[in-house]
């Protein structure tokens, strides 16, 4: 490939053309995967160093302003994702101390009008179990490997498989979706604007409850941090009220997601001076839905220090 055709495929990429960005990535593929060969020494994982540096480089394109310098800034961009990499199977002092890695995630970029639509609709045609692993990994501050095993109920064998099976589908369905409509975002913008009104709602004004309940499906099933399952909303129901009781309330909304039929919050509550452990300081609640009414709801409330939890949602 010429210079001058190299140079014009890299503008109208930076411009936003999805097939000419397409391209490019094919054209310097080899290069990006010897740069993680070289650092992480086996296939797996210089495979998934790839598909990281590609997603990172989708969401940060706009920060490159020179076309010319696009390799350096993806080899850049792919060491980094390598010691990302290492940082978590090592400990932090064999990986060198002035590698400045990358620490942005995709959420931010999840709002850029030029890739949000593609963005969320990719995401939605991801199967449930591998959509829920990816926007642990990607959106949420839980998103160590042990972290997403326990938030999921799966080892973490499981969960590294998911992943890595989960971005090989996501860069597949945002290469076919790139002009896709808002649709899957505004959905995504209506379950988090709901969800985010009534969860906290209901501990500051009891009214808000039978409108939480309109949207939960009296069968329910819910799932403990215990992997304990129980059947019925009038369990959610009921443990809400002993919230009450004790003085509990959600303080928090660090953050919402939602894709398709699944929505992953964030909470942290608020104790009592009385029962000052009855409620976790941090809790994970994932709701699955049928035709728009959940009918499955997964806790994980993160672990205290040397406290046993008391509420019943354990």
């Amino acid at each position: 490939m010429k210079f001058n055709q190299l140079q014009h495929i890299s503008i109208a990429a930076l411009n936003g053309d999805p097939q000419m960005l397409n391209i490019l990535f094919n054209r310097y593929r080899p290069q990006v995967y010897s740069v993680a060969l070289r650092i992480l020494g086996n296939t797996p994982a210089a495979e998934d160093a790839v598909q990281d540096a590609f997603i990172t480089a989708y969401t940060n394109l706009h920060q490159l302003k020179n076309p010319d310098a696009f390799l350096p800034w993806l080899k850049r961009i792919t060491a980094n994702c390598c010691y990302q990499l290492l940082r978590k199977e090592k400990p932090l002092n064999e990986i060198p101390e002035n590698m400045q890695l990358i620490d942005e995630s995709i959420e931010r970029h999840f709002e850029q009008l030029s890739l949000r639509d593609a963005l969320f609709t990719a995401l939605s045609f991801l199967p449930e179990a591998l959509r829920h692993t990816v926007i642990l990994r990607y959106l949420s501050e839980f998103n160590t490997y042990s972290q997403i095993a326990a938030i999921t109920g799966v080892p973490v064998g499981t969960v590294k498989s998911r992943l890595s099976e989960g971005k090989k589908q996501l860069i597949k369905h945002w290469n076919n979706h790139q002009h896709a409509d808002e649709r899957e975002f505004k959905s995504a913008q209506y379950w988090n604007g709901l969800y985010t009104e009534l969860i906290p709602g209901v501990y500051h004004d009891i009214g808000y409850l039978p409108k939480l309940l309109d949207h939960i499906n009296n069968d329910m099933n819910l799932v403990f941090t215990s992997g304990k399952t129980v059947q019925g909303r009038y369990i959610f129901e009921d443990g809400i009220y002993d919230d009450f009781e004790h003085g509990s309330c959600i303080s928090a909304v660090n953050s919402c997601i939602s894709s398709g039929d699944l929505s992953v919050m964030h909470v942290s509550f608020q104790n009592s001076a009385e029962h000052p452990n009855h409620c976790p300081p941090d809790s994970y609640l994932t709701f699955y839905r049928e035709n728009g009414i959940i009918s499955r709801m997964r806790f994980y409330h993160a672990l205290r220090t040397n406290i046993l939890a008391t509420s019943q949602y354990s």
